[in-house]
């Protein structure tokens, strides 16, 4: 494990790099460019949920069980309030299950078969973990196993009121993507050819290597080589877990990408390259896409433990097939990013809980986001108690405060200094203030 404040320096340096390697990526180097909010008359002429890492486990009590079923109910809530009043597709962009056992898959379609509706598409793909179960002795037993429970090719190209989805499973060794590049390829080549001038949206499990967020750790080159002659691919990728509300999670370069965090627990990585931890408390998510008949794009992010949407995380797109256009590039958000700034008035209290803890509580920092993390450290007179950096309770929509464990420390007077720290590595004002342990 690496220490905190080499973690953290590890952040602020890597954050440096991507902004150098992603500004001569983008085209054009432009920043400072305010992204488009969605006009009142919007009409989608299209609708459909996606999410990913279910990792059902055959209990039907589950959470996660719980939050697919619900995806569906509230999704379909959701449409029955808009002029648009459909509910288009459901899609899994991998890892429904979490070892591809029978058990796994007879719960995801009863899941399924109890909650989908007629007129709304099932897509899916496989993840690695549906290949976990038969991976010692022979992999591409998933593939008869997914044809048996889901009824569908592995790979499917479907065309849904004028716009084409292309989903993508692995390789039959469930790692790889190297034997479907001239599937992808004669695909997106049909898609593109009748429909140059809307996105094509895309599916598969990882992230597309340098792209959004968690796609240095969790990504794949294969589909990135593919993917950069393609300017009207809209992919959608999950297998990191990394928060969806995060804006590193939407990416515009050769073409737009979008992670899809995970309906089971949103995860964070304070450095990129050391530190994938879920978030404390529940949390998960999914996202809602719609579409209008002249191709452009609405995001909206879906907070499925507190039943709302996330606020800040409502992105339009527009102009999506033009690189020249694009304004979710890495260069362009980074720009937009402000230091997290604490409410006025805003104190640290403590309290301890039933097993002896010390819990923090403090307000939320602002910021043009959501605040990433916070560096916390506490002191007694020149001892450090606790010195640590958490993920942010940006995870979750209906969070107005943090609560964080600082462990079982000795009785005494503390000092506390809470350092707010924003996606793209920009530091806010420091909170202080003085606590008493009993």
């Amino acid at each position: 494990m690496l220490s905190n404040s080499f973690s953290q320096f590890l952040f602020k340096f890597l954050t440096g790099f991507f902004s150098i390697v992603f500004a001569f990526m983008a085209i054009p180097f432009s920043t400072g460019k305010e992204p488009p909010e969605a006009p009142e008359d919007f009409t989608p002429v299209i609708r459909f949920a996606i999410t990913s890492d279910v990792h059902l486990n055959g209990e039907p009590d589950q959470p996660a069980a719980i939050r697919l079923g619900e995806l569906f109910r509230d999704t379909y809530a959701y449409a029955e309030g808009e002029k648009y009043d459909k509910l288009d597709a459901v899609i899994v962009a991998g890892d429904f299950a979490t070892r591809g056992r029978d058990e796994e898959y007879e719960l995801f379609n009863s899941i399924v078969d109890e909650n989908i509706r007629e007129g709304t598409e099932l897509i899916c793909v496989l993840g690695n973990h549906e290949f976990i179960n038969y991976r010692d002795y022979d992999a591409s037993i998933t593939y008869d196993h997914y044809k048996e429970f889901i009824h569908e090719d592995v790979d499917r190209h479907l065309v849904i009121n004028g716009y084409h989805f292309i989903a993508c499973s692995y390789a039959e060794d469930g790692k790889t993507f190297d034997a479907k590049k001239d599937w992808l390829k004669e695909n997106l080549d049909e898609a593109t050819k009748e429909n140059p001038d809307k996105p094509v949206f895309v599916i598969q499990h990882p992230h597309p290597f340098g792209t959004v967020y968690g796609s240095v750790n969790w990504g794949d080159f294969t589909l990135r080589t593919v993917y950069e002659k393609y300017p009207q691919i809209f992919d959608f990728s999950g297998h990191s877990h990394y928060c969806a509300a995060d804006p590193r999670v939407i990416w515009q370069g050769a073409f737009t990408a979008v992670g899809t965090g995970s309906l089971s627990a949103f995860m964070g990585n304070l450095n990129y390259i050391e530190g994938d931890e879920d978030a404390p408390g529940e949390s998960g998510g999914f996202w809602i896409c719609e579409a209008d008949a002249e191709g452009n794009v609405r995001l909206k992010l879906y907070d499925i433990v507190s039943h709302r949407f996330f606020e800040k995380t409502d992105y339009y797109l527009t102009d999506i097939t033009k690189k020249s256009k694009h304004l979710y590039t890495w260069s362009n958000l980074k720009s937009l990013d402000t230091a997290p700034i604490f409410p006025d008035g805003a104190r640290i209290s403590a309290q301890k809980d039933d097993e002896g803890n010390t819990l923090l509580t403090f307000p939320n920092a602002d910021c043009r986001w959501n605040t990433e993390d916070y560096k916390i450290t506490v002191k007694s007179e020149n001892t450090e108690a606790f010195a640590d950096t958490v993920i942010s309770n940006y995870v979750r929509a209906d969070l107005t405060e943090m609560s964080v464990n600082i462990g079982n420390i000795a009785p005494g007077e503390y000092t506390v200094s809470i350092t707010p720290v924003s996606p793209y590595a920009k530091e806010g004002k420091a909170l202080k203030g003085n606590i008493t342990v009993e």
